[in-house]
Order: C-alpha cells, then sequence, then structure tokens
C-alpha cells in the first residue's frame, strides 16, 4: 500500500520537527511531535514502514530519557511493523531497555539476535554489561 503524498509530507514534517526539538534536548517535545506523526498513521498502523520509523523513533526517545517501560512499549509494535523484526538497532534497544529493568532472559535474547544480525560492532558505542550479557551464547 501506498500512503498519499499530503499525508506522508505531514508525516515526515512531524518527525523531522521532533528530531529538531530532540537535538534541542527538548525531549517531551520531541515525544509529542512523534506522536502527532504516529497518529496521524492509517490503521493498521503495522502495515507502514512510516510507523516503523517513529516507534523505532520513539523507543529510542524514552530509552534515552530512561524511560524503559514506554521504550519496550514502543519498540515491541516496531517489531511488527515492516523490517521491525531484522532491525539490529531496534533489537539492541529493546534488549537493552529489558535489561534496565531486570528483565535479564528477555534482554539476552534481544541483545543477542542483534549481534546475530550486525555482529559486535552493534555494541561499539553501548556500555559494555550488554554485551557481557550474551557472550556465552557467541
Amino acid at each position: 500500500m501506498e500512503m498519499n503524498d499530503q499525508l506522508h509530507q505531514q508525516i515526515v514534517k512531524l518527525c523531522e520537527e521532533g528530531d529538531r526539538f530532540a537535538e534541542l534536548q527538548q525531549v517531551s517535545e520531541a515525544i509529542a511531535s512523534y506522536q502527532r506523526a504516529l497518529e496521524l498513521v492509517p490503521e493498521p498502523k503495522e502495515e507502514w514502514s512510516a510507523a516503523t520509523w517513529i516507534y523505532g523513533t520513539l523507543g529510542d526517545t524514552y530509552f534515552s530519557i530512561q524511560n524503559y517501560e514506554d521504550a519496550i512499549h514502543s519498540l515491541e509494535c516496531v517489531l511488527n511493523c515492516p523490517e521491525g523484526k531484522g532491525n539490529p538497532f531496534l533489537l539492541l534497544r529493546l534488549g537493552e531497555s529489558f535489561y534496565e529493568l531486570g528483565e535479564f532472559e528477555k534482554a539476552k535474547a534481544y541483545l543477542y539476535k542483534a549481534y546475530q544480525i550486525e555482529g559486535y560492532k552493534i555494541f561499539f558505542q553501548e556500555d559494555d554489561k550488554y554485551f557481557k550479557l550474551i557472550i556465552e551464547l557467541i
């Protein structure tokens, strides 16, 4: 399915606005922009690639402010969207979010999936504790 151009442009504009807020460390405004963009995505949202990048961006943004519950919610939604299950960065963030909530078995599963797709380099910019959790699986 293809989204009409006008709707797509509105969504892109809101996401760009959210990105600008995020760059300025105005996280609540960024989240509000991303959520407004997501509201414009037609139902069922999981069928649209726009939902993949919006849910992913929301998940990463929530992770950045240590709101791990909302990060998990957004990142679990993205798994049902186009190309969501195979995105190593989104799997990494989901695993890290579960780790931070002490759900180590779920964390291990997602971190290992990210590793399987991307290898060790996905962990280069991350805290070593995440990679250490899966080292026994490698």
